[in-house]
């Protein structure tokens, strides 16, 4: 079998990490606080107050989104760049997270995935129509148990290997859902390193569930689109009669 691959296999993630790598100093302390979602970060005679994703900090004064290095000043810097995760600021190359291209369009919109979420299978139906004006980026994570595992282990480890035939082939099996005939025994030789940067990537991100869309301003959406082409136009959903209904997958823990 396959082994699985989880949070635990990727490279740990603290805020001590975070800050670290991110703001580029050497932490000499830290303590929690009696507040939740807040560290104390000490930095030689510096004090830093952070989040505990490392995304935003008190610094002389000032709240930053470290992530794209905008400061926010006023209310509607929230909506504007709280609230949003703007991947054209941050040093995060998408390929590097094992991204299956979809689409040629200019926009890019980043698409978390678990292989086999039915509400996944439902944003992958709808951005089929949609190739020409966007490009998504397709990113697995197994958040449901160990098929989930097995399957994205084997897809990971085939996209690993560079061939665009075969990269071609995982592409087609995500758009349809079909995974018949995947090994499963687990891989020799597979580079498991941009998985487990997906894994970590998507537990910075605070993903609730999947479906997770980013779409090409930074707007962030939580489960399948009721129309797809409209979220990303930033419109404004049509009221239903009819109750709403989930529209995503929830991990028993995040990825």
């Amino acid at each position: 079998m396959v082994a699985a691959v989880s949070a635990d296999d990727a490279p740990p993630l603290s805020p001590a990490n975070i800050a670290a790598s991110l703001l580029s100093v050497n932490i000499d302390g830290m303590q929690d606080l009696p507040i939740t979602g807040l560290k104390m970060v000490k930095t030689g005679d510096k004090v830093v107050f952070m989040s505990n994703n490392g995304r935003f900090a008190f610094y002389g004064g000032k709240l930053l989104d470290v992530w794209t290095q905008q400061e926010i000043k006023d209310l509607p810097d929230i909506d504007r760049i709280a609230k949003r995760i703007d991947l054209s600021r941050m040093k995060l190359n998408i390929d590097d997270l094992g991204a299956v291209t979809v689409g040629h369009g200019k926009g890019i919109v980043l698409v978390f995935i678990d292989p086999r979420c039915p509400y996944c299978a439902k944003v992958m139906k709808d951005l089929q129509t949609l190739q020409a004006r966007y490009t998504f980026k397709l990113v697995m994570v197994p958040i449901l148990g160990q098929e989930s595992q097995t399957v994205v282990v084997q897809l990971a480890c085939q996209l690993a290997s560079g061939d665009q035939t075969i990269r071609d082939a995982v592409r087609q099996r995500l758009l349809t859902q079909n995974y018949a005939g995947l090994p499963t025994d687990n891989p020799s030789h597979c580079n498991k390193a941009p998985l487990q940067k997906a894994i970590v990537t998507a537990k910075l991100f605070g993903l609730p569930g999947v479906p997770f869309l980013i779409a090409p301003d930074g707007r962030t959406h939580s489960g399948a689109p009721e129309a797809l082409a409209d979220w990303l136009d930033n419109q404004p959903a049509v009221l239903s009669a009819q109750p709403k209904k989930d529209n995503e997958v929830k991990s028993e823990k995040k990825p």
